[in-house]
C-alpha cells in the first residue's frame, strides 16, 4: 500500500480541528455575571425574530477533544453531551426554538431561537457554557498549487493509494474524468432558513447520506469542490491530460455543506450566492469522523473560510481553514 504526503490537512482524531477549539471549565453557577449570548446574536432575533446559534455545553467532566477515547471513556463521554443536550432542550420546550444540528462527539448543539429562547439560554448558565451565532463561510481557493514536489514523492511509491481524503465543499462531480471512479462516500448538510437560505441536499431535504448526496450544487461558484479534489487527488491518466492531483492514486469522500443564500446582506450585490453554516461543516466534519473504522482517512480538506481576529484569540479557530 502507497501512502501519500498529502497537501491537505491531516484529520485529527475527536474533531480537534473542527471550526471551534474549545477550552474546558467547571460548570458555574447560574448566578455568575456576564452574559452566555453575544449582542450580535440577540439583535439579530430581535431584528430578524430569530437568530442560528452554536450552543457549546457545560460537561460535568472535562471533554477530550483530541486524541479518540476509546471504550468506556468514549461511551461516557457521548453519554454526558446527549444528558446536556436533552437538558437543555427540555428547558426549551415552552420557547421559540428549532434544533438544527445534534453532534455526538463535540459537546455542542446548533439551534435557530427567538428572544425567549435567548432568555431560556441565558438563564441555563449550569447547562451552557457560551452561545456563538452560527456564521457563514465563503469557499476559498488559492490561483495556483504551490510546488510540493508530488512527483518526486510518486517516484518514491508516494502516491496516495489506498487512502480516501474527505472534501468538505461544494460538492464533487464524481462523473469527470479527472476523478473517474475515485468517489467512494457521500454526504451533504444544508439548511433551509426562511428569507436568508435555501438547502442544496439533492433530496430537497438538510441532509442526505450514500450515493448522489455529495455532488456538486446548482449554482454559480458550484465548481469549488471538484476543483479542490482535482487538486487533492485527481489522476489525470482517465482524463487524458498530462498532469494529476496531489495524490493521484487517492480515493475521495464527497461532503456538501454550502445552502444557497439569497439576501443582498449576505450575497452582497450578487445574490444568489452559496455560503456554507458552521453547524453544516460540524456536522459534515462529525460524519466523516464517524467513518473513521470504515474508511482509510489521509486526511479532510475545508478550503473555505470568513471573518478575520484582530488579536490572538486560543478558544475558536476562524477564517481560512485548509
Amino acid at each position: 500500500m502507497r501512502r501519500a504526503r498529502s497537501a491537505v490537512s491531516l484529520v485529527v482524531p475527536a474533531l480537534v480541528l473542527l471550526l471551534l477549539s474549545m477550552p474546558r471549565t467547571t460548570p458555574r453557577a447560574a448566578d455568575s455575571g456576564g452574559s452566555l449570548v453575544p449582542l450580535e446574536v440577540q439583535s439579530r432575533a430581535l431584528r430578524e425574530g430569530s437568530a442560528r446559534v452554536i450552543v457549546e455545553l457545560q460537561l460535568p467532566g472535562p471533554h477530550v477533544p483530541s486524541g479518540p477515547p476509546i471504550g468506556a471513556v468514549a461511551s461516557a463521554q457521548r453519554a454526558d453531551i446527549a444528558a446536556v443536550q436533552s437538558q437543555i432542550l427540555s428547558r426549551l420546550a415552552r420557547t421559540s426554538y428549532r434544533l438544527l444540528r445534534q453532534y455526538q462527539t463535540v459537546p455542542i448543539v446548533a439551534l435557530q431561537v427567538g428572544s425567549d429562547a435567548i432568555a431560556e439560554l441565558e438563564a441555563s448558565s449550569f447547562w451552557v457554557k457560551r452561545v456563538l451565532p452560527d456564521t457563514v463561510k465563503a469557499p476559498t481557493l488559492p490561483q495556483s498549487v504551490p510546488l510540493v514536489g508530488a512527483d518526486e514523492a510518486w517516484i518514491r511509491g508516494f502516491d496516495g493509494t489506498g487512502l480516501v481524503i474527505a472534501i468538505v465543499d461544494t460538492g464533487v462531480e464524481s462523473t469527470h474524468p479527472f476523478l473517474a471512479g475515485k468517489v467512494v462516500e457521500e454526504a451533504c448538510f444544508s439548511s433551509t432558513v426562511s428569507g436568508r437560505s435555501v438547502a442544496l441536499c439533492p433530496n430537497g431535504q438538510e441532509q442526505q447520506i450514500g450515493p448522489g448526496a455529495g455532488v456538486n450544487c446548482p449554482l454559480s461558484g458550484c465548481w469549488h469542490g471538484t476543483h479542490v479534489a482535482g487538486i487533492a487527488a485527481g489522476n489525470g491518466t482517465g482524463a487524458e491530460v498530462s498532469f494529476s492531483g496531489v495524490a493521484k492514486g487517492a480515493q475521495l469522500m464527497a461532503v456538501q455543506v454550502f445552502s444557497k443564500f439569497t439576501s443582498f446582506s449576505d450575497c452582497g450585490d450578487t445574490p444568489p450566492c452559496i455560503l456554507a453554516y458552521t453547524s453544516d461543516i460540524i456536522a459534515g466534519l462529525e460524519h466523516v469522523y464517524s467513518l473513521r473504522a470504515s474508511r482509510p482517512f489521509a486526511s479532510a480538506n475545508l478550503s473555505l473560510g470568513g471573518g478575520l481576529f484582530t488579536s490572538a484569540c486560543d478558544s475558536e479557530r476562524k477564517g481560512h481553514h485548509r
